[in-house]
């Protein structure tokens, strides 16, 4: 061992120990399951006493860095999941640190392979450039009227006629009532989590979030000393009974889910799991944030939209609800929307002045004409025809194709927005294993890993690549596999 803490310093020992391998760990230099020296072998190299380095040990646990498994000794995390409530205060999680992220180092290979040549990428949760409004957005940007001021001490929910042309389009499409004054504009959705994770919640607050959920690894609850406690999910969706033990276990301070369409699973939460949450939710009194990127791409012809928590009886009182254009339109726009109770959306309004988190006023405005248009609605239905087509080819194809190595997260096909999530049926690969033999055979897919889920899972995207690209990509997912 290289590293020797510094006797001399003021700094005390176990500290040193604890501050080495805290960089260690968050640098990537300790990977995700890793392990650590014995206490009784770290001791005997650094010469001290094998106490120091149990202090330093148990610090480490305390910052969910590392964790003892009976039988493997002490490891690096493998999740960020809160497994056990912490039975006194850690005065560290108060602290501004570079949050843990176990994810890193999984997501920096796979971002390093998207430029690798033929490879096939079925990661990217964005709509191919041939059904971004590129063309309609280019001739509404000419409209924009500039000779109106773009000040910042205007509305901070945004700009009105944007506001009114969502409230329009969330009543026509998800039949959800919002009048114009309870909805702010957001820069995206992360931006409207940023605003409700500092303003409605407290450092050491727990939140509930499904397991998996793309939420896990975005780094926005970890910076406002947040914890997430995983609310278990099965092939349906979230499972409402779970949420009070959760509850009382960890006293859960509010719920983020993404029920419809969800990332990554694919699921939509059935109708009857939906109400009896919000009986749940009412009973704590207990508030839900729901995050609907993909509502209005729904693929199925046969049946209509399941409504929005937001839409539900008690929806009004105990429902925030979050919208975006990025994936009806480009992730460029950074155009997003809360629906909240008025006292709730007056603070959320408030924080986003306070951070200076001012979205672009031109944006809302080509926004508001891009809503508006008289092509908008047969834009949306051309983009849910050709997904839909798209979804039918990756369907087709992963029974084809990977059918004997993986079976497919959900027990129906996706009723719309993104992603087929898969589970594969060989016990004992890692997901950075899977993420390399992908690789070997030129494709790139979403390791579990990075949503906090199992090991095996792996998300498909259908939104980002052609139908030919998509069977390919199948094909060659399959070999990997094999």
């Amino acid at each position: 061992m290289a590293w020797k803490p510094d006797t001399l310093s003021d700094v005390p020992l176990f500290r040193q120990i604890y501050m080495h391998y805290e960089q260690e760990i968050i640098r990537g230099t300790l990977l995700p399951g890793d392990p650590l020296p014995t206490e009784r072998e770290l001791a005997f190299k650094l010469g001290i006493n094998r106490s120091t380095v149990s202090a330093a040990y148990e610090e480490l646990k305390a910052m969910g860095l590392v964790q003892s498994v009976q039988g493997s000794g002490t490891r690096v995390c493998e999740s960020m999941w809160d497994e056990m409530p912490s039975r006194t205060p850690n005065w560290e999680r108060y602290s501004y640190r570079r949050p843990f992220d176990p994810t890193s180092s999984i997501v920096k290979r796979t971002i390093s392979a998207f430029a690798y040549p033929g490879i096939i990428n079925l990661t990217k949760g964005e709509l191919s450039p041939d059904l971004m409004p590129l063309d309609l957005l280019h001739q509404l940007a000419s409209e924009i009227d500039f000779s109106l001021p773009f000040s910042y001490y205007a509305n901070f929910k945004g700009d009105f006629e944007l506001r009114q042309a969502l409230s329009e389009l969330l009543q026509s499409h998800l039949n959800l009532t919002a009048d114009p004054s309870q909805i702010l504009i957001t820069a995206g959705v992360k931006h409207a989590l940023h605003l409700i994770s500092h303003t409605l919640l407290q450092p050491g607050d727990a939140v509930a979030v499904e397991g998996p959920s793309y939420l896990y690894g975005m780094q926005v609850f970890s910076p406002a000393g947040l914890r997430m406690v995983k609310l278990p999910v099965d092939k349906y969706g979230l499972i409402p009974e779970k949420l009070p033990e959760l509850y009382h276990k960890y006293r859960v301070r509010m719920v983020f889910i993404n029920p419809t369409y969800q990332n990554p699973t694919g699921t939509t939460l059935p109708l009857a799991r939906r109400k009896k949450l919000m009986e749940l939710c009412e009973e704590l009194r207990l508030p839900i944030v729901e995050d609907d990127p993909y509502g209005l791409l729904q693929l199925n012809n046969t049946s209509g939209p399941i409504p929005p928590l937001k839409a539900l009886q008690g929806g009004e009182r105990f429902v925030i609800y979050l919208g975006t254009l990025s994936k009806i339109a480009t992730p460029g726009m950074r155009i997003g929307w809360v629906v909240a109770p008025p006292p709730v959306l007056a603070q959320l309004a408030e924080a986003k002045d306070r951070m200076g988190y001012s979205t672009s006023h031109p944006g809302e405005r080509l926004a508001r004409h891009y809503l508006t248009h008289p092509d908008f609605s047969a834009r949306l239905d051309r983009i849910c025809e050709v997904l839909r087509k798209r979804r039918q080819v990756m369907l087709q194809a992963i029974r084809k194709y990977v059918g004997d190595e993986a079976e497919i997260f959900a027990p129906l096909s996706p009723a719309g927005g993104f992603y087929v999530g898969l589970k594969v049926k060989r016990r004992g690969w890692t997901d950075k294993e899977l993420l390399e033999a992908g690789i070997r055979e030129g494709v790139i897919v979403s390791s579990g890993t990075i949503y906090g889920a199992d090991r095996g899972f792996i998300r498909l995207t259908y939104a980002s690549v052609d139908e030919d690209l998509i069977t390919e990509g199948l094909v060659r997912l399959g070999k990997a596999l094999r």
